[in-house]
């Protein structure tokens, strides 16, 4: 199958297109650089010449079409993040306005499936005692949830309407391989370069590996199943918990500082509090299921992370002995 993959030079995308690869199918990628592209195949030991690549954004309607041009199915992981707090506003600019042209292209050109990989955050807080694919959007919030949720809005009207769009929730999507450097990446650089871990009365953590991710994706291209909506939340660990795999992994005793959410709320953007103290373990039970995915051993996904963070100068190798 030809697959159209936006994004597909980041981190869940570049990983997916491995994946494709992998499964026989044909990724076509719409790509803004295209050296990125060649880095991309580097890193992970890929033949350029079984790459297919557009050169374009999704924001141009033209280069969008011409990238789904032939292809059967498209998955749109593409979106603007940042950890930079003046550059957060051009989510807003960027990630519901090309997740419509993206999708809406993709419908009209035939694509069946047309996958589109949201986040978690749209659907939280959880309705009940497990985050589930099927929770209300919830809309407002920062930039970067604001313009996913109305990108979610538009996908689901769609979905109303019977278009065959498959939608994920990935919570905390981490693993090694990237080029540049992921959300959970970045906070992990800052949360595991102390001698302390903060630990709170409520909430957790929720993991997913990329690697993981990508295969459950690909195992999602099958046409004529109409719209579907899948939870991907991953491993859910409690605070203490979270501390003993991080402990495991980099050979450090951390010392366990609990904090209240006025704490956390000095030093923390109100949405991240509300998340982290609200998480809850995930349902994604349909998910396995219909992919037969199982998620690997959250110690192999941080422990695979932190190497991969020591090998690029991104973690001092006095912050996990264990695998200097």
């Amino acid at each position: 199958m030809r697959v159209m993959v936006t994004g597909g030079t980041g981190f869940v995308g570049g990983h997916v297109t491995n994946a494709l690869l992998e499964a026989g199918h044909q990724p076509r990628l719409l790509v803004r650089d295209p050296s990125k592209l060649a880095r991309l195949c580097e890193m992970f030991g890929i033949e350029p010449g079984s790459v297919e690549a557009i050169e374009g954004d999704m924001l141009d309607e033209a280069s969008v079409l011409g990238a789904l041009d032939g292809c059967e199915a498209c998955v749109h992981s593409a979106a603007f993040t940042s950890l930079t707090p003046e550059e957060m506003p051009k989510a807003l600019d960027v990630n519901a306005p090309g997740s419509r042209i993206v999708l809406d292209a993709a419908l009209a050109q035939g694509c069946d499936p047309v996958i589109s990989v949201s986040s978690m955050s749209v659907i939280f807080p959880p309705s009940g005692d497990r985050l589930s694919a099927h929770d209300p959007v919830h809309t407002g919030g920062s930039p970067y949830l604001a313009s996913k949720a109305d990108a979610e809005l538009h996908a689901r009207a769609l979905q109303d309407q019977g278009a065959p769009i498959v939608t994920l929730y990935p919570a905390g999507v981490t693993g090694p391989l990237d080029l540049g450097i992921n959300v959970t990446e970045g906070i992990f650089a800052q949360t595991l370069a102390t001698e302390y871990l903060l630990t709170a009365e409520s909430g957790g953590n929720l993991y997913v590996d990329v690697r993981d991710l990508a295969i459950a994706i690909t195992a999602m291209l099958v046409p004529g199943l109409g719209p579907r909506r899948y939870m991907a939340g991953g491993v859910f660990l409690t605070w203490d918990e979270f501390a003993d795999v991080v402990d495991e992994v980099t050979g450090l005793v951390h010392t366990r500082v609990r904090s209240t959410r006025a704490e956390l709320e000095q030093q923390i953007e109100p949405d991240a509090v509300e998340i982290m103290l609200g998480i809850v373990p995930p349902d994604d039970d349909a998910l396995h299921r219909d992919t037969g995915i199982v998620w690997r051993p959250v110690t192999e996904t941080l422990r695979d992370t932190v190497t991969w963070m020591l090998r690029h100068g991104r973690l001092d190798a006095q912050w996990a002995p264990a695998l200097a």
